[in-house]
């Protein structure tokens, strides 16, 4: 079986844990300073009085205690860094990742939040915990061999504490899970209500969008308050047994002085033993809702790479010319039983400006999506010069195409940047697109021109200069092949003779253009037409015998209910020129 990108990254970091053991090996063996050290005092160096053996012993000492505490910030830091580089090495593929699930339609939870869970889990006190569980035994053994009631105490109470933390995992497993999940919903609502504020204000759906997220927020709040009170329970009885302990070995201790087995330092060493025998289990339990947390995003990602198929290094191909073919396309849209498109098939030559139109939904923006690869067609073939568009390099394909969809979102940055297509642009090819899109001169009005930041998707600029920059976006790179999805709908007077103006130099330029429009205005310079109507091709042919057709009564719908006439009709071929 082919191993994912996940997998050989978690392969790898498992390549770390000897050197890891090895770090752990000699902390927990340094940890035994301490009770070696209380051991010479209290039965040796009392008894003899030797003050340069004191002295001598309390160097080694802290030579020691110095060593144990860099072999552990090294262990850390090798956990830190290790963390840092798992994030580093998948947090791109996961966001490429989640974007092709989208596209594919793939439900996946998956996010970058699941590889900040990862990354705090494994540098964080939960991972030590796991790697010093295994020097308990040698630890309680140590115990046994001073005596073996300190053994069989610290035993018991070793038992006492690790099943007061699997009683804890199998009451609160399903309810962490559970809360996390619910409380990761809870912030993305939140942030949605600040996203849709343009919306959510003028409505007056503030005060009810906030009552919503508040009874949501309760009710998250009770579902995870039960796992939370559980394991403060367990938290406070653990931390009380680890109390009783301690003062119970004290006693035993003593007891084994008075009757002559066990010395004085012994008893000491066995308290400090005791505490670090049982201080995995202690911090194990505290650590334990980031071992939840780590599990579920494990799982998460997972899922998602194994959902989404390895991306497979494409053949370049040579520059091409433009020519479109649609070829039987048929989609169907995940999850759904009837088809969007049921059968398209046409060719747009070299140079051709194509005009797309038909009711809503009946497909025009899902071919648009499939002819620029967004998607893939369930059926048949959408080719680019003669060469399928999924079988393209999908950075490659989006050198040659232009596209501006329906509803144009511009990314957070300057101007420039969502010109360029977030990448290091050329400035004068950012200017050049502009100025083809005929949207320079707006630019330089901006307080900080190419240089504007316009926010979260754009909400600094207004609906139609954002459909201006994402057609600029769309011609940047010189592109075969531009697919403008309605690219009028939120320009006015203005922005419609800037679009044209766009338009007819394409054409000069012999690009081929596709446009979806419901508005005559957009199509003046469209050579050919095509009607599409449920997911079939309806009418197609030059745009003056589609628009005769369309006058004197080809069947098709109406775009408006209650005009008893396409509205294409009212265009005479004189007005369309």
């Amino acid at each position: 079986m082919t191993l994912t990108a996940f997998s050989k990254c978690m392969q790898s970091l498992k390549a770390q844990a000897p050197s890891l053991m090895v770090f752990s090996t000699a902390s927990n063996l340094l940890a035994l300073i301490s009770s070696i050290y209380m051991m010479q005092v209290f039965d040796r160096i009392l008894s003899t009085g030797s003050h340069d053996t004191l002295l001598w012993l309390t160097v080694a000492a802290i030579a020691g205690l110095i060593a144990m505490g860099l072999i552990d910030h090294a262990r850390r830091r090798m956990l830190v860094l290790a963390g840092a580089w798992m994030d580093a090495c998948l947090a791109t593929t996961v966001i490429a990742r989640c974007v092709h699930a989208k596209l594919a339609g793939f439900k996946s939870e998956a996010s970058t939040a699941d590889l900040a869970d990862l990354r705090a889990f494994i540098g964080g006190e939960a991972m030590l915990a796991f790697l010093d569980a295994p020097w308990m035994p040698f630890f309680i053994a140590i115990l046994w061999l001073m005596h073996p009631m300190l053994g069989a105490l610290t035993l018991a109470g070793a038992g006492l504490l690790l099943g007061l933390a699997i009683l804890n995992e199998i009451l609160t497993r399903q309810k962490s899970a559970r809360a996390a999940g619910e409380q990761r919903f809870l912030q993305q609502q939140a942030l949605e209500i600040v996203e849709q504020a343009e919306i959510v204000k003028p409505l007056g759906m503030i005060s009810n969008m906030l009552q919503r997220w508040r009874r949501l927020q309760q009710q998250v709040h009770a579902s995870s308050h039960g796992a939370q009170e559980v394991t403060e329970r367990i938290s406070a009885v653990t931390k009380t047994l680890r109390m009783a302990l301690q003062i119970l070995i004290m006693c035993v201790g003593a007891y084994l002085v008075l009757a002559g087995e066990l010395t004085s330092g012994g008893m000491i060493a066995a308290s400090i033993l005791l505490g670090r025998a049982l201080s995995p289990v202690e911090r194990a339990l505290g650590a334990w809702r980031h071992w939840i947390s780590a599990c579920k995003a494990r799982r998460n990602l997972i899922a998602l790479f194994e959902t989404v198929p390895e991306e497979e290094k494409k053949t370049q191909l040579p520059v091409p010319k433009g020519r479109l073919t649609v070829e039987a396309v048929r989609h169907v849209t995940h999850g759904a039983i009837e088809p969007v498109l049921r059968r398209v098939d046409f060719v747009v030559e070299v140079g051709t400006t194509c005009g797309l139109i038909g009711t809503s939904g009946s497909g025009k923006s899902t071919l648009c999506r499939l002819i620029v690869g967004a998607w893939t067609a369930t059926g048949g073939h959408v080719r680019l010069d003669g060469a399928d568009v999924a079988s393209w390099d999908p950075d490659e394909l989006g050198q040659h195409i232009g596209y501006l969809p329906q509803e144009p979102k511009l990314f957070a940055g300057t101007i420039a940047d969502n010109i360029a297509r977030m990448g290091q642009g050329d400035p004068q090819a950012v200017m050049r697109a502009a100025q083809m899109a005929d949207v320079h001169e707006m630019i330089l009005r901006l307080p900080d021109g190419y240089e504007t930041d316009v926010g979260l998707h754009g909400h600094r600029l207004s609906g139609g200069q954002r459909q201006r920059i994402a057609l600029a976006r769309a011609l940047y790179g010189n592109p075969a092949l531009i697919v403008l999805d309605e690219p009028n709908s939120n320009l006015d007077g203005q922005g419609e003779e800037a679009l044209r103006k766009a338009l007819l130099e394409l054409k000069q330029l012999g690009k081929t253009i596709l446009i979806v429009a419901h508005q005559p205005s957009a199509l003046r310079t469209a050579d050919t037409l095509i009607v599409l109507r449920d997911g079939i091709v309806q009418a197609q042919g030059p745009r003056r015998e589609v628009l005769r057709e369309l006058a004197v009564g080809l069947p098709v719908p109406s775009y408006d209910a209650g005009s008893p006439t396409h509205p294409f009709a009212t265009l005479s071929d004189a007005k369309a020129e």
